[in-house]
């Protein structure tokens, strides 16, 4: 890239050829990144990022990320991660913001998988981000690694000394979410059945969410499982767990919500035990 002298108070880009210099749309432009098609560029000022045809030269997207220091593609195109020193904003191919998150520590690097899912490292994690802002942690890191390819269910970086490193990585939590995200209930079922998905944290993501009777297939404890159902609405799963629990107010609430429902023998069987 190549920037030329200020010329009646606009600052000019010279794509490759310095004899046919392209005007920049924005005066403040300081660096160029590819695109997901021929003929598109990224280019960068410092609070924001701009989506330039070069052809038409027109701007087909403008972005808002500060001090942007790397661009990470997916692999058709459709997704792109915009990397800053304490943060990562995701867009997609038209540039429009799908999440920003942002991290304490610095962000070292990052790549995505085949399922959509962007994996990214810190100083001592690896970690996971979607497109609708779900993130967590993978695994933790002894030494910074920088990533450069993701598949299944390896990572495969470089190190400080620029050494190939393959690193194993469990993905169940961030594949669950995303299948979970794309209403896809039959590989979000399996995954219950086959994975080792369990704990609070996950049960108290699925509520958040809205998905009650998903979080009914983690849960054991009888009060937890009554809360669960009256959240969804299974009366019955509801009634089978108050059983159990067998307390004054969980026949109440059981009463409440069979009379919200209009099913008047469970609520006649209520009034009888209260």
């Amino acid at each position: 890239m190549h920037l030329p002298e200020e010329t009646s108070g606009s600052r000019y880009l010279a794509f490759h050829n310095e004899h046919d210099p392209h005007q920049a749309p924005r005066g403040d432009i300081d660096m160029l990144f590819g695109a997901s098609s021929a003929g598109r560029l990224l280019l960068r000022s410092e609070e924001s990022v701009t989506l330039f045809d070069t052809s038409s030269r027109r701007v087909l997207g403008d972005l808002q990320a500060p001090h942007v220091k790397r661009v990470v593609w997916n692999h058709n195109g459709s997704l792109v991660a915009l990397l800053s020193k304490h943060a990562i904003v995701l867009a997609d191919r038209q540039l429009k913001q799908l999440c920003s998150i942002s991290e304490p520590v610095r962000v070292k690097s990052g790549a995505w998988d085949e399922h959509g899912v962007f994996v990214y490292t810190t100083l001592n994690h690896i970690k996971y981000c979607l497109c609708n802002g779900d993130t967590g942690i993978i695994r933790t890191l002894d030494v910074p690694i920088y990533v450069m390819r993701v598949r299944g269910s390896t990572v495969y970086c470089l190190d400080r000394q620029a050494k190939t490193v393959s690193v194993g990585i469990d993905t169940t939590e961030c594949r669950f979410k995303l299948a979970l995200e794309r209403r896809r209930y039959g590989e979000v079922m399996r995954m219950i059945r086959h994975s080792r998905l369990c704990g609070q944290a996950i049960i108290a993501y699925l509520q958040k969410k809205g998905y009650p009777e998903v979080a009914l297939h983690f849960v054991e404890d009888q009060k937890t499982r009554f809360n669960l159902a009256l959240e969804c609405g299974n009366i019955e799963v509801a009634m089978a767990s108050a059983h159990e629990v067998d307390s004054d107010e969980c026949w109440h609430q059981l009463g409440v919500e069979a009379l919200r429902q209009g099913n008047q023998q469970i609520v006649e069987m209520v009034y009888q035990r209260t």
